[in-house]
């Protein structure tokens, strides 16, 4: 599958066009994980089957790259 980044003021305006394929896996994260919860719930409004919230990265209890 492909990688598409897509910020969070674009969820509701822009997400059928980026994110097409409504099966497909969504991975969501952002700093503290207000801004994910919002969007993945939103993403689920929208129709789309396989989202995942990841929550706060400030809180991943694994390593990161940078």
């Amino acid at each position: 599958g492909s990688v598409k980044r897509v910020f969070f003021k674009t969820v509701t305006g822009k997400a059928g066009e980026i994110l097409a394929d409504k099966d497909a896996k969504i991975l969501v994260y952002c700093r503290t994980g207000n801004r994910s919860a919002t969007a993945a719930k939103q993403l689920i409004k929208m129709g789309y089957t396989n989202v995942y919230d990841f929550g706060g990265i400030n809180s991943w209890p694994y390593g990161t790259v940078k």
